[in-house]
């Protein structure tokens, strides 16, 4: 919502899903199909409600802040984002 550059939308999804595909083949060498049943879910993971993802993700680490004004601070601020060290209980 509010986004007006599709170019630089298609730009990040691509660096992201290259940082995923390296991340994982990184992590589990021996599973190259790995990363391609990743993608298969993501349809499945688009039904799932922002509400209970930030719910079940992120309610621990930033208590009732949105999700998206964190995301938007950490874009805006770029590499002199500093996030908070919470320890899990």
């Amino acid at each position: 919502m509010g986004l007006s550059d599709p170019g630089q939308v298609e730009s990040v999804q691509e660096q992201s899903q290259c940082a995923l595909e390296e991340y994982e083949r990184g992590c589990h060498p021996a599973r190259p199909g790995r990363f391609g049943r990743l993608l298969l879910r993501l349809p499945a993971l688009r039904r799932v409600s922002a509400a209970a993802i930030e719910q079940l993700f992120f309610v621990h680490l930033v208590g009732k802040t949105p999700i998206e004004t964190l995301i938007r601070d950490m874009l805006l601020s770029g590499a002199a984002f500093c996030w908070p060290y919470v320890p899990m209980q």
